[in-house]
C-alpha cells in the first residue's frame, strides 16, 4: 500500500483536530453541576490567612459569588441583593465568598472590599472559576453543609431568590 505524503498529512491533520476537539469538549463537560459534591479548593484571604472549602463542611452553608473588581453588574448585585441579605437575613450558619476573576486585583483593593460589603473578597484561581462552570460575572454557586451543590446561577438574582436558595440548601 503507497499512501502520498500529502494524504498522510491531511489524516493527521484530521485526527488532531478531532482529538484536540474530543479533549476540549472533555474539559467543558467536566463543569460541576447541581447535585454533586462542590470541589475542595484552598485559597489564601487578603490578610495571608489560608482556608479550603472543605473547612466549612458540617458547619456552613457556603454561597460562592464568582465575580470580577469592575463589574458593574456584579457590584449591583452585591449592594442590592447580597449586602442587605448579609446584613438583614443571613443565618449565622451561612457564609458568603466573593472570588473575584480578575487577575490584576490586590490584596489591598480586596481587604477594601471586605470591609465595604461585610463578608470575604477573595482572589480566585482559573481551575477554581472553571470547575464550577463560573464563565459570566456574577456567577452564583450554594454549598450545603454536606459539600454538595444545591443551586448554580449565571446572572444577577434577587435577594428574595437569594434567600429561598439558602433556605433550600439549609433544609
Amino acid at each position: 500500500m503507497n499512501v502520498d505524503t500529502k494524504t498522510l498529512f491531511m489524516a493527521v491533520l484530521i485526527a488532531g483536530i478531532l482529538g484536540g476537539f474530543a479533549l476540549n469538549n472533555s474539559l467543558f463537560n467536566a463543569t460541576i453541576e447541581v447535585g454533586a459534591e462542590a470541589p475542595d479548593f484552598t485559597l489564601v484571604d487578603p490578610d495571608g490567612n489560608e482556608f479550603s472549602l472543605s473547612d466549612f463542611e458540617g458547619e456552613k452553608v457556603i454561597v460562592l459569588e464568582f465575580m470580577n473588581m469592575r463589574c458593574g453588574t456584579c457590584k449591583n448585585f452585591e449592594e442590592n441583593s447580597l449586602k442587605s441579605y448579609c446584613d438583614d437575613t443571613m443565618p449565622e450558619d451561612v457564609k458568603v465568598i466573593s472570588i473575584t476573576q480578575t487577575k490584576n486585583a490586590d490584596d489591598d483593593e480586596l481587604a477594601e472590599r471586605t470591609e465595604e460589603m461585610g463578608w470575604d473578597f477573595i482572589k480566585g484561581k482559573e481551575k477554581i472559576t472553571d470547575a464550577f462552570g463560573a464563565d459570566r460575572s456574577p456567577t452564583v454557586v450554594i454549598i450545603d453543609k454536606s459539600g454538595m451543590i444545591t443551586f448554580s446561577n449565571s446572572g444577577s438574582m434577587s435577594q428574595s431568590d437569594l434567600e429561598k436558595e439558602v433556605k433550600a440548601a439549609l433544609e
